[in-house]
């Protein structure tokens, strides 16, 4: 297999893209792209020659893995076959594989590294503080077992999402009309309709990466990206979509579909309730485009088991699958629903206001509290969830609303005698 190894023209350490320009740790030259690319043509236009290893295989597991050899200092290795760019684990030289390359959907766009692999680190290590939720295995000896500067490949999706949905909704009152309380419930039926457009909802393309961990890392400032060229990937892994555009096109018409629905239904005000009763709703496809994405791939092992940190290498933002400790989620919301309770309860006696229904007033109260409270310390842990929705993405001037229905049906009365104090 032909592989490229970009060194520097000066010193011949391996260079690596940073900048927007080809840099070299060992000198500090700096070089354009298009130079760099120029000196290395004919490695570039190198004819592909397979090196496949021959014993010791099964044949699925031949389809999978791909051998290259290190142009620094002649390792052989082995890869996943989607596998685009590499590092050698020897002696650290970034090599680009431009048959991986050639073998999938070529990006159209690059988002260069932003986070040093020492900012990364920090990160890691800082995410450890101060998160009273954390089980207890990740009080102390917290380890990197390994970390990765990848490249996600990602498909961006162009959309529009039109259609309509009915609702059920009440208006609630209440009033005294005699000795009796009179509790009135009007029923509407509301419809809602219109369009919505989108731009480069992302979908990752990797089936190695969990859609929950790659979601938790948006966004990215796109305006940022870089033309696709090979040079580029230098210094970082790679690999190329594995899972192909059809594939990941219901998981963008998902996120629109639920966007446009909200916003739909955030034109509608003025009721107690509403609930949706019908939908119809189409997201027709415009554009797909393939682009690179940087993440820190970070992974730490406890008790035998493998947790991964993500972190966005473009903005910083952080992402993991470490879960709660739920004995100590509930210990948390025990000491603050008494302690709230306690202390709204002590105020009503005070002021002479405490009773049964006042009381009652008092733990829903504090159990709202505590459930904002342990929401919160939940939070902090940044655990990866999938996104309902893709009102980020959506075109400036975001909903076109085309239908707007409110239709009175009925009123219900429910009465109820009052009863008298003594």
């Amino acid at each position: 297999m032909a592989t490229i190894a970009y060194k520097c023209p000066n010193c011949a350490s391996p260079l690596v893209y940073e900048g927007e320009k080809m840099k070299c740790p060992a000198c500090a030259s700096e070089f354009e792209v298009e130079e760099i690319e120029a000196r290395y043509a004919s490695q570039t236009n190198a004819d592909a020659d397979f090196d496949l290893p021959t014993q010791g295989y099964a044949a699925a597991d031949v389809a999978q893995l791909q051998a290259y050899n290190c142009k620094t200092c002649g390792a052989e290795l082995i890869t996943e076959s989607t596998t685009t760019a590499t590092e050698c684990p020897y002696c650290g030289s970034p090599t680009i594989l431009p048959d991986r390359i050639d073998g999938g959907i070529r990006p159209e766009l690059v988002v260069p590294f932003v986070i040093t692999k020492e900012q990364a680190q920090e990160m890691f290590y800082g995410y450890f503080k101060g998160k009273a939720l954390l089980p207890n295995i990740f009080k102390e000896n917290n380890q990197i077992a390994e970390m990765r500067k990848l490249f996600v490949p990602y498909w961006l999706f162009d959309c529009e999402a039109n259609g309509s949905v009915t609702y059920d909704a009440e208006k609630e009152s209440s009033y005294t009309e005699g000795d009796e309380e009179v509790t009135e419930v009007e029923h509407y039926i509301v419809r809602r309709g219109g369009s919505m457009s989108f731009e480069n909802i992302p979908v990752d393309g990797s089936v190695k990466m969990d859609d929950k961990i790659t979601e938790s890392l948006e966004p990215y400032d796109l305006t940022k990206a870089v033309a696709f060229t090979p040079a580029v990937l230098s210094g970082a892994m790679a690999d190329h979509a594995d899972v192909d555009a059809d594939a990941c096109e219901a998981r963008a018409v998902n996120r629109a579909t639920g966007s446009f629905k909200s916003a739909l239904e955030d034109t509608i005000d003025g009721y107690t309730s509403l609930s949706e009763k019908s939908s119809s709703v189409h997201v027709a496809g415009s554009k797909v485009t393939p682009v690179l994405l940087p993440v820190w791939l970070i992974t730490t092992v406890k008790d035998g088991k493998t947790y991964t940190f993500a972190i966005n290498g473009q903005t910083g933002r952080l992402t993991c699958n470490v879960p709660t400790a739920k004995g100590k989620a509930f210990l948390w919301g025990a000491v603050s629903f008494a302690g709230v309770l306690g202390l709204t309860a002590l105020i009503l006696h005070l002021t002479k206001a405490l009773g049964s229904g006042t009381l009652l007033m008092a733990a829903i109260f504090a159990l709202f509290v505590t459930i904002g409270i342990v929401g919160t310390m939940i939070g902090k842990l940044k655990q990866a969830t999938a996104q309902s929705g893709a009102s980020g993405y959506a075109c400036e001037g975001g909903l076109n609303l085309t239908m707007e229905s409110d239709s009175y049906q009925y009123t219900k009365k429910d009465r109820k005698k009052i009863e008298e104090k003594n």
